[in-house]
């Protein structure tokens, strides 16, 4: 299944450019959900070397959590003629985290996608980048899950919850815990669900596995009470009506919850647009998220005390808890709540597709990035680019290579020359200002 996430980045380039009034230089990863810092590169091919040093440029991180010290370690370092006579020249300045290229303007920007987060913290303190949030999943699962709102469910329940259960690497270990506990509260018939013993990404058995927090590792076999799953990478970005139709209720495991960010994704968002209520394993404070966005929850229903427990564990436990509770209501219990809960996810359902909604998302996208441009005016890299290019422009061995340069994605001497002239404007009219 192939997701056309650019058509997302060639929107924002829109917007950007809007609320700029200039050109804006888009970096996305490709493939999509890539993590390799060499994979985060310009939506348009016909940019050019001197587009990229005097356009702001917008790093867009919005799809996965992000880590600031993953790209602190693994960061992109360049190569070919053009950086060694830098290097020889002692003018060459190594990466600094995602902000890998370095223009004009003092920083560029980072499109994001979580709150309460310590790497936005991080991000700021190390002043290269302005953070810009937008609740990106919800954009995506718009698009991924739209042919949901044109679909009449035939409900034919035989099962009480449905799960996803893939991926356990990484952030996602606790999934592999709560199977468990699903077995030991002798859950597990009640739920369509599955289980990885071999997680995809990895290609190792969780009994071969080094668990970032060993409070997650299963202490059974877990296969013995599970299908094997046969979901492939892209399943979140799909649904399965057959799956809601034969279920009640849907446990969301969020790609966040031994964590303190919020970060939901379009998991979080499929049950909704089915029409499903559900329960969110994901971080503490996440139902409260989805409340800020207009949607209802199911508090009068059933316990959601569980969103508020900030240890994970404990969360954990209180999420199973719940099924529990829920799973030995008694038939006239269960057809009433069931009926409540089910107005709320049709009220959900109507919401995420309203024009109400979208427009919340994307004036929220237009307000920040506007907040984010007017800090970009307020710092400016001008001096040092016209010292930098006044000095090269002395050095014999750059002024052959930029004058026997036609490869317009790297220095030379038309671009080179076009750059500091706008350096020299922009710091002519901020000094008149």
């Amino acid at each position: 299944m192939t997701i056309p996430l650019d058509r997302l980045y060639h929107y924002i380039d829109n917007i950007a450019q809007e609320i700029y009034g200039d050109r804006v230089i888009i970096y996305r990863f490709f493939p999509h959900g890539s993590k390799n810092i060499n994979d985060l590169n310009n939506i348009h091919s016909s940019d050019t070397w001197a587009d990229k040093n005097v356009f702001p440029l917008l790093w867009c991180h919005d799809q996965e959590p992000l880590n600031f010290e993953h790209y602190q370690q693994n960061i992109r370092t360049g190569s070919g003629t053009w950086i060694e006579i830098l290097r020889s020249l002692n003018l060459s300045s190594k990466p600094k985290n995602l902000n890998y290229r370095k223009n004009i303007f003092e920083k560029n920007l980072l499109l994001h996608s979580e709150k309460r987060s310590q790497n936005i913290t991080k991000y700021y303190e190390a002043n290269e980048l302005i953070p810009v949030y937008y609740w990106s999943h919800a954009v995506i699962a718009l698009d991924w899950f739209r042919y949901a709102n044109h679909v009449t469910q035939s409900a034919h329940s035989s099962k009480t919850f449905l799960i996803y259960n893939r991926a356990w690497s990484g952030t996602r270990e606790y999934r592999l815990k709560f199977s468990e506990m699903l077995i030991r509260s002798d859950l597990q018939n009640l739920c369509r669900t599955s289980i990885n013993p071999v997680e995809p990404e990895l290609n190792i058995h969780y009994e071969l596995h080094k668990f970032n927090n060993p409070a997650w590792r299963p202490d059974c076999a877990l296969e013995n009470f599970f299908p094997t799953s046969t979901a492939h990478s892209h399943y979140s970005a799909d649904f399965d009506m057959e799956d809601y139709e034969s279920t009640d209720i849907e446990v969301v495991l969020e790609t966040l919850f031994d964590d303190s960010r919020l970060h939901l994704t379009e998991k979080s968002l499929r049950p909704v647009a089915c029409g499903q209520p559900f329960i969110l394993a994901a971080t503490q404070g996440s139902l409260e998220y989805l409340r800020s966005y207009g949607f209802k929850t199911f508090g009068h229903i059933w316990d959601e005390r569980y969103d508020l427990i900030e240890d994970p564990q404990e969360r954990l436990i209180a999420i199973v808890d719940l099924m529990k509770q829920i799973s030995n209501w008694t038939p006239t219990v269960r057809e009433k709540k069931l009926s409540e809960a089910q107005m709320i996810a049709d009220y959900n359902k109507q919401h995420f597709f309203s024009k109400d909604f979208f427009d919340l998302i994307i004036n929220e996208l237009k307000t920040n990035l506007t907040l984010a441009f007017d800090q970009l005016d307020q710092c400016n890299n001008y001096v040092k680019w016209v010292d930098t290019w006044t000095q090269l422009f002395s050095f014999d061995k750059v002024k052959h290579f930029l004058q026997n340069s036609n490869d317009t994605k790297e220095p030379n001497q038309v671009g080179a020359e076009h750059s500091l002239r706008i350096a020299k404007e922009k710091l002519l009219r901020l000094t008149k200002l």
